[in-house]
């Protein structure tokens, strides 16, 4: 191999390297994260209230878990709570109301966090919460 087609290999290997090194990390959104829709990602949705815009980019978070917990011999499902702006909300059904324009950040709080990441949690079971950052 002569001097010219190594320094052409060495300049392609680098070359890969350098484009595998460069697509994986994106500061314009990247991967997205499961626990968190940014503000971008609500520009971009096209949706029109908070429950759309998590049920196209994060229905996990909506859907309650099959199976209920058995405690005593009372079969207690677990649902899922909601919090905008740090005010817990009666139900899901107030996502209805929460225009996307209004909205700057979600986030999905499990149920091992909840407790110590929110006040006013109610007693019961739970399999998490949503809560919702308004502009």
């Amino acid at each position: 191999m002569n001097k010219r087609a190594s320094m052409m290999m060495v300049l392609g290997i680098f070359c890969a390297v350098a484009a595998c090194a460069s697509g994986g990390a994106s500061t314009s959104g990247g991967r997205a994260s499961p626990n968190r829709i940014t503000r971008d990602e609500v520009a971009a949705s096209n949706a029109s209230n908070a429950y759309e815009l998590i049920s196209r980019l994060r229905p996990n978070w909506l859907r309650e878990p099959a199976t209920a917990s058995v405690s005593g011999g009372v079969i207690r499902s677990q649902t899922i709570l909601l919090y905008v702006n740090r005010q817990r909300q009666d139900d899901l059904d107030a996502l209805k109301s929460i225009s996307v324009d209004a909205i700057d950040s979600a986030e999905w709080v499990d149920a091992s966090r909840v407790q110590t990441v929110l006040s006013d949690v109610p007693s019961g079971s739970y399999t998490g919460a949503i809560m919702i950052k308004t502009r």
